[in-house]
């Protein structure tokens, strides 16, 4: 069994990782590839990658390079992760006879792009509602990383693509009262914007955007991290949630994704509600070294794990080419 993993972004960062160890952790059976850019590949260095520098999803001559290569290769399925890559993946179908499936990471206004191919997996429950042939599969926390609790010495911390579905702007504006550090880490286009922010708001000696720490370095701040903010307006994980409970880092968020299944409501604002998520943090910021986090890491640790992701994984792909045989 063959198995090519089509990934659209050029940042690594959650969607990524989660791709690179689902593939790196099935690998022992079956061939997996990673076509992604090549300006990340060094970070999937024991999985087999290719950049065939594949532009427009709408375009045919990118899909017919994209089948080309599969064919050539004998791949078996085409397993497409996000919107972009599942649109392209939809003329794989079309112009071939490879098995397509799909991933849906993060909630979308217009799911048509994971219509009409042969399998659907969502990371939360409602990813995949309404959608032919879904299957819930939870994400998980990094298995590479050790876990060992948090020192909670240093600053609290934000993870994510700096884009607006992030909220990280309504983080800032709601920090105002808060006299604790916050770093910001990551990276994307509303940088300036952010940086902008934090400048009006006086916020400079309490917030800081960081831009120089990818995601094989984010382990050393889950080790002294005193606290994880997640402000998104949607989400389909989120992963650091997993990642910063498997290190017992208190984590405050928006009612996105699992994190209604994995924290108490308490710990919980109302996403694209910047009054709900500032009284949260003024009120749970000065408690979070009082939290104890052991409870929900067992729980964790016993619900979303990379080996039961890959083997609801592996049983999709054997019934799709039973199926076709």
């Amino acid at each position: 069994m063959k198995i090519a993993h089509l990934l659209s972004s050029k940042i690594f960062a959650g969607i990524e990782q989660h791709v690179y160890e689902l593939s790196s952790f099935m690998s022992d059976a079956s061939d997996q590839c990673i076509i992604c850019d090549k300006d990340i590949h060094h970070h999937m260095d024991r999985i087999k990658t290719t950049d065939l520098n594949i532009g427009s999803r709408y375009s045919p001559f990118n899909s017919y390079k994209l089948i080309k290569f599969l064919q050539t290769n004998n791949a078996s399925i085409l397993h497409c992760h996000g919107a972009k890559a599942s649109t392209i993946g939809k003329a794989v179908k079309i112009f071939s006879n490879i098995k397509v499936v799909s991933t849906i990471h993060g909630h979308k206004k217009n799911n048509s792009a994971f219509t009409n191919v042969d399998a659907v997996i969502g990371v939360n429950e409602l990813l995949g509602k309404n959608i032919p042939n879904s299957t819930y599969i939870p994400n998980w926390f990094n298995p590479s990383h050790a876990g060992e609790r948090s020192s909670r010495s240093g600053p609290i911390i934000a993870i994510g693509r700096l884009e607006k579905v992030k909220g990280f702007d309504q983080l800032v504006k709601s920090w105002i009262n808060i006299n604790e550090c916050l770093e910001i880490i990551g990276l994307g286009p509303e940088e300036a914007t952010l940086n902008q922010l934090i400048q009006d708001l006086n916020l400079q000696d309490r917030i800081q955007i960081i831009t120089n720490c990818d995601y094989d370095n984010i382990e050393s701040k889950y080790k002294t991290a005193s606290g994880l903010i997640v402000s998104s307006l949607r989400e389909g994980g989120p992963r650091v949630v997993l990642e910063a409970i498997n290190h017992e880092i208190p984590v405050l968020g928006s009612r996105v994704g699992i994190i209604p299944d994995l924290i108490p409501n308490e710990c919980i604002s109302e996403p694209g509600n910047q009054e709900s998520l500032q009284i949260l943090l003024e009120e749970m910021i000065p408690l979070l070294p009082q939290l104890n986090m052991e409870g929900i890491k067992a729980a964790l640790i016993e619900n979303y794990s990379v080996e039961s992701a890959a083997k609801k994984t592996k049983e999709i792909y054997e019934a799709l080419l039973k199926a076709n045989s």
